[in-house]
C-alpha cells in the first residue's frame, strides 16, 4: 500500500498516526456522502424508520470522527 504524499510531508509520523489519519479521511468521505443523502430525503419531508436509523448512523459516525479528531 502506497502512503499519499501529504501523510509524508513530516517523515516522522508514525505507522499509528498514517491510519488515523486515513480513517479520519475515510469517515469524512462517509459522513459527508451520508449527510448528502438525507439532506436530499429531508427536502420532500420523508420520515420513515429507514430515515431514522440513517440519521442515527450519522450520528454515530460524527461522534466516533470527533473522538478521533480529539485525541489528535
Amino acid at each position: 500500500m502506497s502512503v499519499s504524499p501529504e501523510l509524508l510531508s513530516n517523515r516522522r509520523v508514525s505507522d499509528k498516526e498514517i491510519y488515523r489519519r486515513k480513517t479520519v479521511a475515510k469517515l469524512t468521505a462517509l459522513i459527508r456522502n451520508l449527510g448528502y443523502k438525507l439532506a436530499c430525503r429531508e427536502i420532500y419531508g420523508e420520515n420513515t424508520p429507514d430515515y431514522y436509523r440513517k440519521k442515527d448512523e450519522h450520528r454515530q459516525l460524527l461522534n466516533k470522527l470527533y473522538d478521533l479528531e480529539k485525541k489528535a
